[in-house]
């Protein structure tokens, strides 16, 4: 029994291979690609078919997609937040991708220098395609980040386009300028306003630097709104709060009709100046809400300034 079985095996197993076979001549007859290149690739597609979702990356639509996938993840996580390539190597791998890129940490290094070259070329190609034309307006927000570090940046508001990104321990007006005048000339670019947090040397970069009106940030504006006016209501709601919590503490114990009477009535007061509370505080986000549409420097959806 054993040795027919093994004879069936054996007869299948060459039906297969011979239909292989001609699906091979027949590709290669068709793509003009040597048989032996065919069956390579084959060996390699099957090598790849080994996850349930394997068959999107063999369509254009898929293969465009993971192109996409991958230089997002190097731009948003290794470039601008400054991930290891092992940690990216680690999420592909994850994915199950390891078969269809190359995802190890020495491939992923290479491919962000790759993808930083070609984005400081691009930088380079449009301040060059800029050049000649006539003076460029544009809306300048100067602040300064930390990662261990100050790194003074310079950005573009309506397109946030960064103008200039350097490490610099002293953010004086002297090192801002140093950074600036790099790019900046009043033949090429007609800056209309400056925004910055107020500090002393973005005042001076705007005015004598960069000769345009400088503008407080809305973040700052509101806060020091909010310091004054937002603290204030925040206190009498938890003085209102904290009256109520005594009085429904005095009103459970009450024995007397006249005690419970009277701590009704100042309950009711209580939640009477609450809800007029309430309505101050609504109208005060509301104002500020208008406020900061009221003075932002450029459309929110059209950019323009």
């Amino acid at each position: 029994m054993n040795i027919i079985i093994k004879e069936r095996c054996q007869k299948i197993l060459r039906c297969l291979s011979e239909r292989t076979q001609k699906s091979i001549r027949a590709i290669a007859g068709v793509t003009g690609i040597p048989k032996s290149s065919v069956h390579r690739h084959l060996q390699t597609i099957g090598r790849r078919q080994q996850h349930p979702e394997a068959y999107l990356w063999e369509t254009a639509e898929g293969d465009a997609w993971l192109k996409r996938l991958v230089f997002g993840v190097i731009y948003c996580f290794g470039i601008k937040r400054g991930i290891g390539s092992e940690s990216l190597s680690e999420f592909f791998h994850l994915l199950q991708l390891e078969n269809r890129i190359g995802c190890s940490a020495s491939a992923l290094r290479e491919m962000e220098v790759k993808v930083k070259a070609q984005i400081i070329a691009y930088g380079q190609r449009q301040s060059e395609a800029c050049r000649g034309e006539a003076p460029i307006r544009i809306c300048v927000g100067a602040d300064e980040t930390f990662y261990g570090l100050p790194i003074l940046v310079a950005v573009e508001l309506a397109s946030g386009f960064i103008f200039s990104e350097a490490e610099c321990e002293n953010r004086t007006y002297t090192t801002w300028w140093e950074q600036v005048r790099g790019w900046f000339n009043r033949e090429q670019w007609d800056c209309r306003f400056m925004v910055s947090d107020g500090a002393k040397a973005l005042v001076k970069l705007a005015v004598n630097g960069l000769g345009c009106p400088s503008i407080p940030d809305v973040f700052h504006l509101l806060y020091a709104l909010s310091k004054s006016i937002g603290s204030t209501l925040v206190r009498q709601q938890v003085r209102l709060e904290k009256q109520q919590q005594v009085l429904q503490a005095k009103l459970r114990t009450a024995s007397s009709p006249d005690i419970i009477t009277d701590v009704n009535a100042q309950i009711t007061t209580l939640q009477t100046q609450q809800q007029t509370l309430a309505r101050d505080h609504q109208v005060y986000q509301q104002s500020l809400h208008g406020l900061s549409q009221a003075l932002h420097p450029f459309h929110l959806h059209t950019g323009e300034s």
